[in-house]
């Protein structure tokens, strides 16, 4: 498939194998697209479909894979014809990448400044003093507080969104002819993201780089881009104009991701594609969507479809595109539901587990040892909560927010210093070295990073059995299949358990550390932004799957995420945290019908999704800590009021709707602030 002329990318014929003999890989296979200068082009797909092979590939910096055939030029100029010194000019110069992770890209020791100041005294020659002056200019240009002064600091001292919009600065520094972006908002909260899709949207108008936006999420896509290419299992199967492809796709697997997204304003059940994806040690000779699609026929897998034009520059590689439109869309029913205690049984009535005053404090110390400034930041402030026996809490806010600090007091990792915690009216001991081996077994925990929870030294069979083995929930002759049947459930093959972490995408090892929580069969689940890094129709099937087993086994969910579209689809209650208080509560459906807390609005507001505008975001830091005097979000809120809001700490009150909010401003004056902004976008 091919794009428009006057491109400034161009991607022909693109094939990657990585090993060799019978177990060679067939990653990328006769891939094909362009990118015209100033143009945005998305290319998204399932984890291990080849995203980011083909990323690499275009640096021509492939570890471990090999190039079989085709052609990458920038400007004109063959990638995979440069020499080794030709190659180190290209590299950061002339294009650049932002990477999932900014850590990746940063170095630690060395501080953010000096880090930009070194990539412009390599490849513009600069003097230091200019070059420093040109990096501190780089840093305002990405809309970072104090730029000057962020500049001598080290990458741990910034938060997450800041430390994207430092690697940004970077990758821009040396203004590069083609821009790379794998995944630049996955990791970030709501807010943080639409900060970062808005910074991303007024530099293209500037550096007139080609951009490839490599995303699984198609709503920050459809937000970004004029072209999409849809990538499935190294193959590109559709391409066309965003508008075009989201509201009309023309592949079946287009308009399989279209129906797993979760959205904001509906609760229910998603419809995942169903499988996974084909062995690429073996690729099918027929269609490499065949056995998950809907519409596929035996002619299907007789041959590898040809490219048809659908409409302009819509293109398909299907038989049968016109067959998509009767494919079922929307979602697929009513979410499975878990039965509530019978009336008369008075201990099932009590909450799972109760959050009472939880109060942590992070203490550091700035400047010299000993007699250096102590700062205190509140992380939680008094949170009180409780989460209903088999049903799901849903816990929301921006990084900094405390979510990861709740989550971590309620198994133990993190010991509350106010307040305590209550498992089934049972007092829980702050620390989990203090508690007994069979209420550890009860209450796991799915961390955001699967990579700090997988041992990178054992097989997946070992990783996801040995819990069998610890808590004794499977005979040793058993473990196999039991981990087989775990695998399945989290929609991985058998053959994955032979896998080392290091040979599985991301997507999947998050699915390998959810099958290992669900190996110890607990009561309470600790859901640490457990999706944020699958992909769209893997993440539909983990959410179904997680609703089926609260349904079945009256699991108990605590869970936390920025994503509110996907706790529509999961919770029954939410909380909203600011800066470490709870600022609104209630039934998931009436939080989200509103009118919402001022900053449940800005959350909601900052949500990227397809068919659905979204207003602008104000790129305003939140305070460095709580204060104690005042709402703590008054300083970014539009309805403040003058004298009270500033002063004045608003109560947790009952709004008479079911739910708890702490706002100064009447009910009526949220919901009449919120209809006549609705108006004035509508206009």
């Amino acid at each position: 498939m091919t794009g428009a002329p006057g491109h400034n990318l161009r991607v022909e014929g693109l094939s990657i194998a990585y090993g060799s003999g019978p177990r060679t890989l067939h990653a990328v296979r006769d891939v094909s697209f362009t990118i015209a200068r100033g143009e945005a082009y998305g290319l998204i797909g399932e984890s291990g479909s080849g995203k980011t092979t083909v990323a690499f590939a275009l640096l021509n910096y492939l570890r471990g894979g090999v190039i079989r055939g085709g052609t990458i030029e920038v400007a004109g100029e063959d990638v995979l014809a440069m020499a080794p010194a030709a190659l180190r000019d290209f590299r950061g110069n002339r294009a650049a990448m932002v990477y999932q992770d900014p850590m990746s890209s940063l170095n630690p020791a060395i501080i953010v400044g000096e880090q930009i100041a070194e990539a412009l005294r390599r490849h513009r020659g600069l003097d230091r003093r200019a070059a420093w002056e040109r990096a501190v200019d780089l840093l305002a240009l990405v809309d970072l507080p104090g730029p000057a002064a962020l500049a001598r600091r080290h990458p741990h001292q910034l938060s997450g969104g800041q430390q994207q919009r430092v690697v940004i600065a970077l990758a821009l520094s040396c203004e590069p002819d083609l821009l790379i972006l794998d995944e630049p908002t996955t990791g970030l909260d709501t807010t943080t993201q639409a900060v970062v899709l808005d910074l991303i949207g007024e530099l293209r108008q500037r550096v007139r780089a080609s951009i490839l936006f490599i995303s699984h999420n198609l709503g920050v896509v459809a937000e970004t881009c004029e072209r999409i290419g849809v990538l499935y299992a190294g193959e590109l199967v559709e391409e066309g104009p965003c508008a075009t492809v989201v509201s009309r796709p023309g592949h079946p697997y287009t308009a399989g991701l279209l129906r797993s997204m979760p959205r904001a304003d509906r609760a229910a059940a998603l419809r995942p594609i169903p499988g996974s994806l084909p062995d690429l040690t073996r690729p099918p000779a027929g269609c490499i969507f065949a056995d998950r699609c809907e519409v596929a026929s035996a002619a299907c897998r007789e041959g590898r479809p040809g490219v048809r034009r659908l409409a302009g520059d819509h293109l398909a590689r299907c038989l049968f595109p016109e067959r998509v439109a009767d494919l079922p869309a929307g979602d697929a029913g009513p979410l499975a539901r878990a039965q509530g205690p019978a009336p008369d049984d008075a201990a099932a009535s009590l909450p799972k587990l109760a959050i009472e005053g939880l109060g942590v404090t992070f203490r550091q110390r700035r400047g010299l040892p000993l007699i250096g400034r102590l700062e205190e930041t509140r992380a939680l402030d008094g949170v009180s909560l409780a989460v209903p026996r088999g049903q799901t809490l849903a816990v929301v806010g921006e990084s900094g927010s405390g979510k990861s600090t709740l989550a971590r007091s309620v198994v133990g990792l993190i010991a509350a210093e106010r307040g305590g915690l209550r498992f089934e009216d049972k007092a829980l001991a702050p620390r989990a070295a203090g508690r007994e081996p069979d209420l550890l077994r009860r209450i796991q925990i799915i961390f955001q990073n699967p990579d700090g929870a997988l041992n990178p030294q054992r097989r997946v069979l070992d990783i996801v059995g040995r819990p069998l083995r610890l808590y004794g929930r499977a005979p040793a002759a058993a473990i196999p299949a039991r981990v087989e049947e775990l695998l399945a459930l989290v929609r991985l093959g058998a053959r994955f358990a032979a896998r080392f972490p290091h040979e599985l995408s991301g997507g999947e090892k998050q699915r390998v550390n959810i099958a290992r929580v669900l190996a110890a069969d607990p009561e309470l689940i600790v859901c640490d932004e457990p999706t944020s890094a699958l992909d769209i129709s893997v993440q539909a099937g983990v959410l179904n799957q997680l609703r089926e087993l609260q349904a079945e086994s009256g699991l108990t969910y605590l869970f936390i995420s920025h994503d509110l579209a996907v706790v529509r689809t999961i919770s029954d209650t939410v909380a909203v945290l600011y800066l470490g208080r709870v600022v609104e509560t209630g039934p998931t459906a009436t939080v989200f019908a509103g009118p919402h807390h001022p900053y449940t609005d800005s959350l909601l507001a900052a949500l990227p999704e397809v068919g659905r505008p979204r207003r602008p975001a104000v790129a305003v830091p939140p305070l460095p800590g709580g204060t104690g005097r005042g709402c703590l979000f008054a300083p970014r809120c539009p309805q403040r009021i003058p004298g009270t809001c500033d002063r004045l700490v608003p109560p947790l009150a009952a709004t008479g709707d079911g739910r708890l909010m702490a706002c100064h401003v009447p009910l009526a004056g949220l919901a009449e602030a919120q209809r006549a902004r609705d108006a004035g976008g509508r206009d």
